[in-house]
C-alpha cells in the first residue's frame, strides 16, 4: 500500500510520505531482529524534597522547574512562623487557567539540605494543591541538576552559593517522606 501512495501522482511534489520505520528496517536488513526500543511511561510522579524550613521543621516541597516562582500554603506558613509582606502581591495563573492573587511575599526565608542553607523569596498562596512548590528561582540559585535513573528514582545535586557547598539529595516521590521522618512523626504520637 505504501508503494501505491509513493508512487500517487496526484500526491504535491512538495510532499513526503514517510513509511513505518520499522518495516523499513524489515525490508532493507538482511533478516536481523533489531534490537528492543525503550519508550517512556505515560506518567512519572512529581518527585519532592524535604528541607528545615525557617528552622522549625521538614516540609514536603515539589521540585517543579516549570513554575517561576517559589511558593508556599498559608496553613505551612503559618504553622513555622513566617511573616510576610502582603504590599508585595502577584497574580497567579494556575495550569487550568483561573488566575489568583497572592497573599503577600515572605523574603530570605532559610531553607535548610543538609549541608546547604539557601535563602529564597517565598510567595504565599492562600489554598495550592501542595505546601511548598521549589520554581526556578530555587534552580537558578542553587545551580541543580536532577539526576533521573531508568526506574523512576532522582537525586538533585545543589550548590550553596555563599559557602561553594556542594551536596546531592534524594528527592522521594509526591507523598512518600523518607523514612526518618515518618519515624519522627510516629513517635510523635
Amino acid at each position: 500500500m505504501l508503494a501505491g501512495i509513493l508512487n500517487d501522482q496526484n500526491l504535491q511534489p512538495n510532499l513526503r510520505v514517510a513509511s513505518d520505520p520499522y518495516l523499513q528496517f524489515a525490508q532493507t536488513h538482511d533478516g536481523a531482529v533489531p534490537k528492543e526500543v525503550y519508550v517512556a511511561k505515560d506518567t512519572y510522579a512529581l518527585h519532592s524534597l524535604y528541607p528545615k524550613i525557617n528552622h522549625i521543621g521538614q516540609e514536603e516541597s515539589i521540585v517543579d522547574s516549570g513554575s517561576q516562582i517559589v511558593s508556599m500554603s498559608e496553613a505551612v506558613a503559618i504553622e513555622i512562623g513566617l511573616t510576610w509582606n502582603p504590599n508585595v502581591t502577584i497574580n497567579m495563573q494556575s495550569a487550568n487557567g483561573s488566575v489568583e492573587k497572592t497573599l503577600g511575599l515572605a523574603e530570605n526565608v532559610p531553607f535548610s539540605f543538609g549541608g546547604v542553607t539557601v535563602y529564597l523569596q517565598v510567595h504565599i498562596i492562600k489554598n495550592p494543591p501542595y505546601r511548598v512548590l521549589l520554581g526556578q528561582p530555587f534552580d537558578m540559585l542553587t545551580s541543580s541538576t536532577v539526576q533521573n535513573t531508568n526506574d523512576g528514582d532522582q537525586r538533585i545535586v545543589i550548590s550553596d552559593p555563599n559557602s561553594e557547598r556542594r551536596a546531592v539529595l534524594p528527592m522521594y516521590r509526591r507523598g512518600e517522606s523518607p523514612d526518618v521522618l515518618q519515624r519522627q512523626k510516629a513517635q510523635s504520637f
